[in-house]
């Protein structure tokens, strides 16, 4: 269901913001935790997981590995740092999944914050190679205003001409199963831009701030429990 035109995304709150830099602070003091195993009966097939927004696979590599002691194949982006939607990343992106899905059939997608929104641009366009789509904390419901910074400015000196073009076809449903994680704690995005309410079944609450979505266990938990589902 497309969102109505009344629909707007209320940022964080400055508080809210600064409770997440002190909550990824304080975790960057304790060891990493190692994420619970999960045994699903058939838990085969090939995982491309992409990062958030100026992050690089060094920041999934714990999602990626508790995806590989579940039985999948999981494989980084290969991309860098995620800049956005950039000409380079959008081929980039494409070009991956199609290498991938070649290899082991149709994917599933699992995208964190902006990662999460190259998941749904993917979806769109390589339906047919796409097994399903998990997005954790990504505001894909008016993802110009959703940021805790406003981003709409940034459009006039952005180097793709369509981008509010892609932020209407991200907001879309899927043709492809998907899983919309979002939490209350959101402090970088508006965690109401994260899910659709019109389509509960889709959408799946955690308890985690934004910046330690990458390395929370309960995150990588729900994770694998929606993938094998």
């Amino acid at each position: 269901m497309m969102d109505t035109g009344d629909y707007r995304p209320v940022r964080p709150s400055p508080l809210a913001t600064f409770q997440e830099l002190c909550a990824f602070i304080a975790r960057g003091w304790h060891p990493a935790w190692s994420p619970p195993a999960f045994q699903a009966d058939k838990a085969t097939g090939a995982v491309l997981v992409i990062p958030p927004l100026l992050n690089d696979d060094r920041s999934t590599a714990e999602l990626r590995a508790a995806l590989n002691r579940a039985g999948y194949a999981a494989f980084g982006w290969n991309l860098g740092i995620d800049l956005g939607p950039t000409p380079k990343l959008l081929e980039g992106i494409q070009a991956r999944l199609l290498a991938i899905a070649a290899e082991h059939g149709p994917i599933s997608l699992v995208g964190l914050s902006m990662g999460g929104l190259f998941c749904r641009w993917l979806a769109h366009r390589h339906p047919d190679k796409v097994r399903q789509v998990v997005t954790i904390c990504s505001p894909f419901r008016q993802p110009l205003d959703s940021f805790f910074l406003p981003l709409r400015p940034a459009m006039k000196v952005w180097q793709v001409p369509d981008l509010a073009t892609m932020a209407e076809e991200v907001a879309k449903p899927l043709p492809v199963p998907v899983a919309t994680l979002y939490s209350r704690r959101d402090g970088i995005v508006a965690w109401e831009s994260c899910h659709d309410p019109q389509r509960p079944q889709e959408s799946v609450a955690i308890d985690s701030p934004h910046l330690t979505i990458c390395t929370d266990p309960t995150v990588h938990a729900v994770v694998l429990e929606r993938l094998a589902a």
